[in-house]
């Protein structure tokens, strides 16, 4: 697969104009936080709003969509998006702010959840066409990740925070143009639950090849969200200017993208669980190897690896996921992957912040490449 399918392209452009706006709109509100003088501290709790409702509730986003639909769902994650961006547009103020992310991060799950949904119920031929599907699917997320802090940076410096916020809103009001081309009716795209599994998260990680894939996502949401904390403090450790740290945290994500880029073409011929634990194995390799290296293009190098390890994961998991998935509970099943990757994301880099604090970044590096490793040996069981 070579290039994205035409029906593929809407359903990308729904996520990537979704992710624009709020990514984008991340880089706002820390921005004003921190220009306004409410401290780091304020910084950081904008991050961890963004991530602290959909942590709590994508498990009941994903019943949403087996129940009403992606389409239905979708428009729901659009007008909290839109909402979020445009309430610091009236009123920019702090509390506004908080109220942004809150209502972004939920809004941006919700679409999420449901682009994931549609594009897994495409018809393919094969398991390895699905893969190629999520793999130009994630490619589209990979570059909203650097467009929307771009747009965000350079319209802040222009016009300011209010203009930057209005320019996000423009992106997510083009979603809506798109919509249409999700499935309205859950039924349509699967069957109704059967009730082979029990009901709840419990009944969906009593399924071993669910739990496979649990342990496998958790393992790599662990890795990424690490690296979000641990890229600058080993810049900062190795001398490296702000500028040098700026363009590892850019090789990782070059990383990412240009993984991406190639799985379309080569998920027909290396299996989905060998694809994960071999990402696993190099994940846990740069890991075990990051403390001790303070060279600069070494550790640009590293953090390409890096990307490209946890990059990969998730198109096969997403795959994995329509494969195993009971029937009519895909969208739950979804939202449980979605639940555990903003667990980790609220959590890891705080946790391993203050372990690192205490204990240095060797125990941290390691521990990280333990977990990377035992989800690669639950790949290999696959």
């Amino acid at each position: 697969m070579l290039s994205p399918p035409p029906r593929l392209l809407p359903l990308i452009a729904i996520l990537t104009l979704g992710h624009v706006a709020v990514s984008g709109g991340r880089v706002v509100a820390t921005l004003f936080a921190l220009k306004s003088g409410a401290g780091d501290g304020a910084a950081g709790l904008i991050i961890g709003l963004y991530a602290i409702l959909p942590a709590l509730f994508s498990l009941q986003f994903g019943r949403w969509i087996d129940r009403f639909g992606p389409r239905r769902v979708s428009l729901l994650g659009i007008a909290l998006i839109l909402t979020g961006i445009l309430a610091p547009v009236a009123v920019l103020a702090l509390p506004t702010i908080y109220l942004s992310a809150l209502l972004c991060g939920c809004g941006l799950t919700l679409v999420t959840v449901s682009v994931q949904f549609a594009v897994g119920s495409l018809p393919v031929a094969s398991e390895a066409e699905r893969v190629g599907l999520f793999g130009w699917m994630s490619l589209g997320f990979s570059t909203s990740a650097v467009i929307g802090p771009s747009v965000a940076g350079s319209v802040i410096d222009l016009a300011g925070p209010r203009a930057a916020f209005a320019v996000l809103a423009l992106a997510c009001c083009s979603t809506l143009a798109l919509v249409s081309r999700l499935p309205a009716d859950p039924r349509s795209v699967q069957p109704a639950a059967s009730g082979k599994l029990g009901a709840g998260w419990r009944g969906l990680l009593g399924d071993a090849g669910l739990r496979r894939i649990y342990i496998v996502t958790a393992a790599n949401a662990v890795a990424w969200d690490a690296f979000t904390f641990l890229g600058p403090v080993l810049g900062h450790h190795a001398n490296l200017s702000a500028t040098a740290i700026g363009a590892m945290m850019s090789s990782f994500a070059l990383g990412t993208f240009l993984v991406r880029l190639v799985i379309p073409a080569i998920a027909h011929r290396i299996a989905q669980w060998v694809m994960i634990g071999a990402s696993l194995l190099l994940v846990a390799a740069v890991y075990l190897i990051l403390p001790f290296v303070s060279w600069t293009l070494a550790l640009f190098a590293l953090a390409f690896a890096l990307g490209a390890g946890v990059g990969s994961a998730q198109p096969n998991v997403l795959a994995l996921l329509h494969r195993y998935a009971p029937v009519g509970r895909i969208g739950e099943a979804i939202g449980l992957r979605s639940l555990f990757g903003n667990l980790s994301g609220a959590g890891v880099p705080w946790i391993f912040g203050l372990s690192a604090a205490s204990a240095g970044l060797l125990p941290v590096c390691w521990a990280i490449a333990a977990t990377s490793l035992l989800g690669a040996w639950w790949a290999r069981r696959g």
